[in-house]
């Protein structure tokens, strides 16, 4: 089996999470020194070491590993990879979005702490927009429909409900890393970015 559409995360020189490419050019990046792969135990390496350290990974580990087939041997897909030139980009922000509340609340229902898929899923203000309530990440809390036709245009004490927790903005490594696309164990010691989606306003 190939891998070459596989998810690479690509670090920047500074170790900072940078984006998702795919194996086949997370490779080729490899290959001509634009980057270095790192292992599960962060150690670097470059085209030369990696493709030995995938030929030991091909006779010793062959069912438990990714590889990319070329006409000669088989390479290891790294999960991880750095850039060796720092790459100037702009810091994205954490935009405030349906996708990432339901991210941040882990697509629980913050009333009942009932996980749900996202069809039985809404957005709450807390305190209802029609009583002032503001449209922000202190305001707005995954809740199911049922509780949130319910809830109407009352506080939580008033509909006789109760928070979970109380609803903050997050951390953007930490929302990110929520997301089913961040997968590899490896991952989580390095996002750092944000979603980017349609924006939310009062």
């Amino acid at each position: 089996m190939t891998h070459t559409n596989a998810d690479v995360l690509v670090l920047n020189k500074n170790w900072a999470a940078l984006r998702i490419v795919t194996a086949a050019e997370a490779l080729a990046d490899l290959f001509v020194g634009r980057v270095e792969a790192i292992d599960n135990d962060f150690q670097t390496y470059d085209f030369a070491s990696w493709h030995e350290l995938s030929g030991y990974a091909a006779e010793f580990e062959p069912g438990e590993q990714r590889f990319v087939r070329t006409v000669a041997s088989r390479i290891l897909v790294p999960s991880v990879v750095r850039l060796l030139k720092f790459d100037r980009v702009k810091r994205a922000t954490l935009r405030l979005s349906r996708k990432n509340i339901y991210l941040r609340d882990n697509f629980t229902c913050q009333y009942t702490g009932k996980k749900l898929p996202t069809s039985e899923l809404n957005l709450d203000h807390v305190v209802p927009a029609s009583r002032g309530g503001r449209t922000c990440w202190e305001n707005l809390v995954c809740c199911s429909v049922e509780i949130n036709a319910r809830k109407g245009n009352r506080t939580p004490g008033e509909a006789g409900l109760k928070l979970i927790r109380r609803p903050r903005k997050p951390d953007p490594g930490q929302l990110l890393f929520c997301s089913p696309r961040f997968r590899h164990d490896t991952w989580k010691h390095f996002v750092d970015a944000a979603y980017w989606n349609t924006e939310l306003h009062d």
